[in-house]
């Protein structure tokens, strides 16, 4: 991919000479998600589900048009992309307190809104036939900032070994993945609960690694890269309205820190090591001059 734009910019700069340069400002929606492999429970069935969100875009371009029907671009642009998450199902609950953890296993259901911004490098060739345009390229992101809001309940759990039911348990998260610190949560508000024989007091407000008790990184990886293609008309000669589909090759999220909230290994965390992207859908309007 680093080949690929170095390639790129050879290009740019080999048609410079005989090529007319056009500047450009755009803006628009993203249709943003997530897409890799679920994790399942014993019976082969899905725990996880990623929907689409609504984000942004807005940035600068710099093209060479080499001649009436072909031409270079490249952009600079904010944009956020991430995705509804969802796990449902079977699942676990460490407790941890002075001299020890308890493991208890039951029901989860997590519901978090991640929200990833990036600066975005896509660099693209074009084709211009009256009106329309054809797009093809890569991009190259940079991720600056990584949120996440939502909530999580636990039900039906009961403690490992001991089997002692403990009560229902419901959470706020609030999840600063770039930031958060191991064991990390709010303490403003607690959730008390009984575990065996111990009263335990929780944060009611959960970071994005406060089930890690040592520090594993950050869950998402800074770089970001893959293909675009777009469909662009010109309602004027410097007025435009796009759509483009952003597919991401990169395993945008960090093995040693992508944590199974479906199980463990006799209490150990476990960590997965499966390849999650970005693919976007946005829709633009911009200017050219």
């Amino acid at each position: 991919m680093i080949r690929w734009f170095g390639t790129a910019a050879l290009i740019l700069f080999a048609f410079s000479s005989q090529a007319q340069l056009r500047y450009g400002f755009k803006t628009g929606l993203n249709f943003a998600r997530m897409d890799g492999p679920s994790e399942v429970n014993t019976a082969g069935e899905n725990l996880e589900n990623w929907k689409s969100i609504t984000g942004f875009h807005i940035g600068l371009s710099l093209g060479y048009k080499v001649n009436d029907y072909f031409g270079v671009r490249g952009e600079l642009l904010y944009t956020k992309r991430g995705a509804k998450y969802t796990f449902e199902g079977d699942s676990y609950r460490i407790f941890r307190y002075d001299g020890g953890s308890t493991q208890a296993t039951g029901r989860s259901r997590y519901l978090i809104n991640i929200t990833n911004a990036y600066v975005d490098l896509p660099i693209v060739a074009y084709g211009r036939w009256k009106d329309f345009e054809l797009s093809a390229g890569g991009y190259v992101g940079l991720l600056i900032q990584s949120t996440g809001d939502g909530s999580l309940s636990f039900t039906g759990g009961r403690t490992v070994p001991l089997q002692n039911s403990i009560s229902d348990l419901e959470f706020n998260l609030n999840h600063n993945y770039r930031k958060d610190d191991p064991l990390g949560g709010e303490t403003d508000q607690t959730v008390v609960v009984k575990v065996d024989a111990k009263t335990l007091e929780l944060p009611k407000t959960l970071g994005a690694y406060y089930d890690y008790p040592e520090d594993k990184g950050r869950l998402y990886n800074s770089l970001d890269y893959g293909l675009v293609a777009g469909l662009t008309y010109y309602l004027s000669r410097s007025l435009y309205a796009g759509v483009r589909l952003q597919y991401g090759l990169a395993d945008i999220t960090k093995s040693e820190a992508d944590l199974s909230k479906g199980r463990t290994d006799n209490g150990n965390l476990l960590f997965r090591d499966d390849k999650d992207r970005n693919v976007v859908i946005q829709a633009s309007v911009g200017f050219s001059f």
